[in-house]
């Protein structure tokens, strides 16, 4: 058995030396690892890879592979039963509420609907997809590693499929393949964690068709492969970390890091290599990709929210407004909004199916339909936190002006709260706030778009029912209302 530790976890990531663009500039080694932008999500990491030794949260965190019988981390498991996924839910929000962000974990999601999907393409084809498969998710598993899902192509022109694009590294491709491996070109964008991670994770974005052979492609690429270019993307309040601030920034420790990642001409050898060419597959592994990850939405949104609404109360108690009727009806209505999250991930995970050869992967339409509510609800949620929280978010003076001495004393008579609550008591809670609806740690882009867009779970879930689930439902409604005839 091995489990890394977060001080192993960071090790790992100043030994990776990757190559960073950032702040106009270029950055490698350790001084990727302990850029202000960057350190808070590699401490956000370290601090998953530490609470799996934490004797409480052992049997809670750990189990067995069913490759090896070796004790793993639950974050690198492959769901074999319905209470493996559950707890991957379940591990994820408490990860998240813990750190008060996204704790990263939930790319080894994926792994029953790659090996689901490439025991398809052996069968049809002949390949040795799975077994490739296989073998990586177990080398995986042994070496306790964390992974980052590269799935965003640029696109370029939506309306064109790849292979009809000006630019034909719109979409990531093949350029070259021999005997030992691929060669890829393009770029991924939206790539949160990609100096934080040893392995890319490499899928299509979309479904590809007959003339875009060389864009369905899946493999994995180590993080720091020759070819690979990071380019650091930009967050609102990052540049308060660079101010030697603390509670400005509403959540001191922990953070998160974007990049842009530009594949130029990155070798994979074929062991790596999960699909390449076989377009009429594409559609199965993103629907399946989708399926096993945005279960785990009901978790992660719910982990971030719990911080959120404890915020809000405890600003609502700094306020003397606890027990305002309507203070406490908002925060009820958080309350609700957040275990619906919960509970549309949890029944996505009940009603799963388990494939040969790979595992449980959960119902498509309840797993679309979990990110699909959540893309919605944090808005909700946001909403009523500002309104509790009032117009202090944005009207908050600077750590600074609360720490100059020629000031100070306004500031901290004037932003007092009840029964005598010191000012930066209120100030923090404020900036925790802040933080999580619409700043460095905010809830609603990761809800909108991370894991697929709202609009690309309403289109998975009408196609997954407009077949039989449709038309039953279209004949119970006939058959009420009298112009169907009733079964026999």
């Amino acid at each position: 058995m091995y489990l890394k530790t977060g001080e192993e976890y960071i090790q790992d990531m100043i030994d990776m030396n990757f190559e960073l663009y950032i702040d106009g500039g270029k950055i490698s080694g350790k001084s990727v690892v302990n850029h202000p932008k960057v350190k808070p999500m590699i401490k956000a990491i370290a601090t998953t890879y530490d609470m799996q030794h934490e004797e409480k949260l052992k049997d809670f965190l750990l189990t067995k592979s069913h490759f090896t019988g070796e004790t793993i981390s639950r974050w690198t498991h492959v769901a074999q039963t319905v209470e493996d996924l559950i707890r991957k839910v379940d591990i994820t929000r408490y990860a998240n509420r813990r750190i008060g962000m996204c704790s990263f974990r939930c790319v080894h999601n994926a792994f029953p609907a790659l090996l689901a999907t490439t025991k398809k393409i052996d069968e049809a084809k002949g390949t040795h997809y799975y077994k490739n498969a296989v073998e990586y998710i177990k080398y995986f598993q042994k070496k306790d590693l964390i992974g980052c899902p590269a799935m965003t192509d640029p696109k370029g022109d939506r309306l064109l499929k790849a292979h009809e694009q000006s630019d034909p590294d719109m979409y990531l491709r093949v350029v070259e393949k021999d005997r030992d491996g691929i060669v890829l070109r393009g770029a991924k964008l939206c790539q949160t964690g990609s100096v934080c991670a040893h392995e890319k994770f490499v899928a299509p974005s979309t479904t590809h068709y007959p003339g875009s052979e060389d864009y369905a492609v899946c493999c994995a690429v180590p993080g720091n492969a020759k070819g690979i270019k990071n380019i650091s993307a930009r967050y609102s309040q990052d540049d308060r970390r660079r101010e030697d601030l603390e509670w400005d920034i509403g959540n001191p420790k922990y953070g998160f890091h974007e990049t842009v990642v530009i594949f130029d001409d990155v070798f994979v050898p074929w062991e790596r290599v999960f699909m390449c060419g076989e377009v009429e597959f594409t559609g199965m592994l993103v629907n399946l990709l989708g399926a096993c990850h945005r279960p785990t939405t009901g978790g992660c949104k719910t982990g971030w929210s719990d911080v959120l609404i404890g915020a809000v109360q405890a600003y609502a108690e700094l306020n003397g407004t606890a027990n305002v009727s309507h203070v406490r009806e908002k925060i009820t209505d958080m309350i609700s909004y957040n275990e619906t999250m919960y509970s549309c991930g949890i029944a996505a995970c009940v009603k799963a199916t388990y494939y040969e050869g790979a595992g449980m992967i959960p119902d498509i339409i309840l797993a679309n339909n979990t990110k699909y509510v959540a893309s919605k609800a944090v808005y909700e949620l946001i909403r009523l936190a500002e309104d509790i929280t009032g117009g202090i978010i944005t009207t908050l003076p600077s750590e600074k002006e609360f720490k100059n001495p020629e000031i100070a004393h306004y500031l901290a008579r004037f932003y007092a709260g009840a029964n005598e609550t010191p000012a930066e008591h209120r100030a923090r809670i404020v900036r925790l706030i802040e933080n999580l609806t619409y700043g460095a740690g905010a809830l609603c882009h990761s809800a909108a778009h991370g894991g697929g867009s709202g609009q690309a779970c309403k289109i998975t879930m009408y196609y997954a029912s407009k077949g039989e689930p449709l038309q039953s439902r279209v004949r119970d409604a006939k058959r009420i209302c009298g112009i169907g005839k009733e079964e026999e």
